[in-house]
């Protein structure tokens, strides 16, 4: 008699926390989805450093390029009163658009990326409490803690501690 009375206390407990069950499921499957966000980093990091040093070198050309842009705007000067020089200041102007419109698409191109950083780091502000309730989870299961008043009712709270029912079937995680 008194072990049924102390199933169905253990029964009535596990009620309460059936609540809990799609959470568990949930934050189980986590590790699942990761993986692909896994590969995206690999990804990213493989992609973002040739990036950052074709952006270096850029950035040393576009220095070596301020002189140049000096020539072409005397250049257009004298193209205004001299037409011979007009054919030279056209080709250093389409070059200069040529730059300027492929690093225009390039900056464009890292747009997903950025939007993907973005939701990253809103994915990550969602995490930002989990350590905090694990950590207060674990507090309120210590609190529960004390000697068991009969053997099977320690081996029953020793079972779901460790993420098992009382009748053996293992709990996802």
């Amino acid at each position: 008699m008194e072990q049924n009375s102390h199933s169905q206390l253990t029964q009535a407990v596990a009620r309460v926390f059936e609540q809990t069950k799609n959470f568990q499921d949930r934050f189980a499957d986590l590790t699942r989805m990761f993986e692909p966000v896994e590969s995206v980093s690999q990804v990213a990091l493989g992609s973002i450093e040739p990036l950052r040093n074709f952006e270096q070198q850029l950035a040393q050309l576009a220095r070596s390029f301020e002189p140049m842009r000096a020539f072409q705007s005397q250049l257009a000067q004298l193209a205004q009163t001299f037409e011979p020089m007009k054919g030279l200041q056209e080709q250093l102007a389409q070059v200069s658009e040529a730059f300027q419109v492929h690093l225009g698409r390039l900056a464009k191109s890292l747009e997903p990326a950025k939007e993907f950083q973005l939701e990253l780091l809103k994915l990550a502000g969602a995490f930002d409490s989990v350590a905090d309730l694990q950590s207060q989870f674990a507090q309120l299961s210590e609190t529960f803690h004390g000697e068991p008043v009969s053997e099977s009712g320690g081996a029953a709270a020793r079972a779901i501690a460790a993420g098992v029912s009382a009748t053996g079937n293992g709990m996802q995680h």
